[in-house]
């Protein structure tokens, strides 16, 4: 279900954003906006992952699949002022054939927008793409009996270990543990200027799985007491030391960049997707003198729980593009033969059709025993991998995240509490939904 969105007010994080800018490369360089039409037989595609991660390569090889054809790719970057500058290419009418969506509630806003076109018929017939029709275990964002978006990338989440914080702290690598041990293995592993962790999982989601905001019937399901336990398991780690900062994440604006906290050496364990590893294999950029070490997300006390990661990376043909056939065969490309490029970004291949071993080197860079205790992550991806979903409720998804995203930068930063920060997002949530229902 795409509920109706909401107008959103600038957050904290929105205001400390840095502006980031649009960046090319070579000859994928260029929005295709252009002074003239643009060609019949050239694409532009906006993406958020930069061209030598894996576009650039993919790209070069769909061109070379279909001789006289050209793709501009543009970067833009995936926060609060990139997806700005894509939303308003989209409605200010840039020539854009085909763009990516990375975050749940740019997901439901452009989708309310219409800014994704069906594809439901272009899938039909096709064997290889059948996954994406599969309502079951979804890799597609559905719009009532409609498929407008597919998912490229399979994207579970782990618990990163910075090698020489856990081996002096003498923790063992956990392979199967709780949110309680996780909680007791950032106190142990945390030293003199090193925190435990950046962040606590989100436990909630764990615990609740897909769909979590909603209960079964649609209403706000906020008022469950799990996402008070998270925000106090938060505040609690952020009080004793154990977590980074939250004034320090929103000052720096951390959450955006992750990456230069756990190469630094500023918090020993990073819950965090895959993508993250294209920057710890990256000598150059983001240098660091330790191994990493994989462990899956911790489990509810009593061992059961989801993973908070999903199907992502959405890739959507623009309804307004004139070259929609021209489109689907990049998409579809994308998706099958040109998956394997984007390994090497962090991406896992949503449909599978990539073997895992030729995966995993891609993922782990060109010297994974220097960087990476490989086991870790094979046993961590593959050999014990998490079962992922695509959250299908997205009614007035980008005011419900706005309200949880403020309340729990007052609850993180000490200025309210857990059960006050929740009651003031359940409340949100219920009037955001009610309203959504009656405009329907």
């Amino acid at each position: 279900m795409i509920g109706r969105g909401r107008a959103r007010t600038p957050t904290r994080r929105q205001f400390l954003a840095g502006c980031a800018g649009i960046a090319s490369a070579g000859v994928l360089g260029g929005c295709g906006s252009g002074s003239g039409a643009t060609p019949p037989n050239r694409l532009n595609v906006w993406g958020g992952v930069p061209p030598g991660s894996g576009p650039a390569a993919l790209v070069e090889a769909f061109t070379a699949a279909h001789p006289g054809t050209e793709v501009s790719y543009t970067r833009f970057v995936n926060d609060d002022r990139g997806n700005l500058k894509l939303d308003t290419a989209l409605q200010g009418g840039v020539d854009i054939d085909v763009y990516f969506t990375y975050q749940t509630k740019q997901l439901a806003l452009r989708a309310e927008s219409r800014m994704m076109l069906d594809v439901t018929d272009r899938l039909a017939g096709d064997a290889e793409l059948a996954p994406y029709l599969d309502r079951r275990n979804p890799t597609a964002l559905w719009d009532g009996d409609r498929v407008r978006a597919l998912a490229t990338v399979a994207e579970p989440w782990f618990v990163l270990f910075n090698e020489a914080a856990r081996e002096r702290a003498g923790t063992p690598l956990p392979t199967r543990w709780t949110v309680p041990e996780f909680e007791q293995v950032a106190r142990e592993i945390r030293s003199d200027g090193v925190f435990g962790t950046y962040e606590v999982p989100r436990t909630a989601r764990i615990a609740l799985g897909p769909d979590y905001w909603f209960t079964p019937e649609g209403g706000s399901n906020l008022a469950d007491p799990r996402f008070v336990e998270w925000l106090e398991l938060g505040q609690r780690a952020i009080r004793d030391g154990v977590a980074y900062p939250w004034t320090e994440v929103l000052a720096r604006h951390l959450d955006a960049y992750q990456q230069n906290g756990f190469v630094a050496g500023e918090f020993a364990t990073w819950v965090t997707p895959p993508f993250s590893l294209r920057y710890l294999h990256d000598e150059e950029n983001y240098p660091h003198d330790f191994r990493v070490a994989a462990a899956p997300l911790p489990t509810t006390a009593d061992g059961t729980g989801w993973d908070q990661g999903q199907y992502n990376n959405f890739i959507m043909i623009n309804p307004r593009s004139p070259r929609q056939d021209l489109a689907w065969e990049f998409v579809r490309f994308w998706v099958t033969e040109g998956a394997r490029h984007m390994a090497k970004g962090g991406k896992i291949p949503a449909l599978g059709n990539v073997p895992q071993e030729e995966v995993l080197a891609s993922l782990l860079g060109p010297e994974p025993d220097r960087w990476f205790d490989v086991d870790s992550f094979r046993r961590v991806l593959f050999d014990e991998p998490a079962q992922l979903y695509v959250d299908s409720n997205l009614t007035a998804y980008a005011e419900i995240d706005l309200a949880l995203s403020q309340q729990q930068d007052l609850c993180w930063i000490g200025e309210r509490s857990p059960a006050d920060a929740m009651a003031a997002v359940a409340a949100r949530a219920t009037a955001a939904i009610d309203r959504n229902r009656k405009a329907a």
